[in-house]
């Protein structure tokens, strides 16, 4: 059976979106922690003040579980997305498990989010 352009290209770019929709979350997370600091003449001791030792492994533990998170999210989704297409062309109506698996993968990326919420939560 011909799986239609429209589905070809759909998910790809669901994928992109929600991969994008995170790191835009993520990184909004950390302008947030920026934007209490007022920028003046005194920066750089507003800078020391604001961000302690903690603070700083704190910022980098959660953009390393972000970025770890998507980066295996999008490997998991490429596996997904190939098997799932080739058994959807011999076998059609394993369309639905293909997108609850590629659901599955995506999650990977929001539980790295969730622990970035975490951590940041602490500080």
């Amino acid at each position: 059976m011909h799986i239609p352009l429209k589905a070809k290209i759909a998910l790809p770019l669901l994928i992109v979106l929600l991969n994008v929709v995170v790191i835009v979350a993520s990184s909004s997370l950390v302008m947030a922690r920026f934007a209490a600091i007022n920028l003046s003449e005194n920066f750089a001791e507003e800078i020391t003040q604001a961000f302690t030792t903690a603070d700083a492994v704190a910022l980098i533990a959660a953009a390393t579980s972000i970025i770890g998170s998507t980066v295996a999210a999008g490997i998991a989704l490429k596996a997904v997305a190939t098997a799932g297409f080739a058994a959807c062309v011999e076998r059609p109506e394993l369309r639905t498990w293909m997108l609850l698996f590629g659901g599955l993968a995506e999650g990977i990326a929001i539980y790295g989010l969730l622990v970035a919420i975490l951590i940041l939560g602490k500080i």
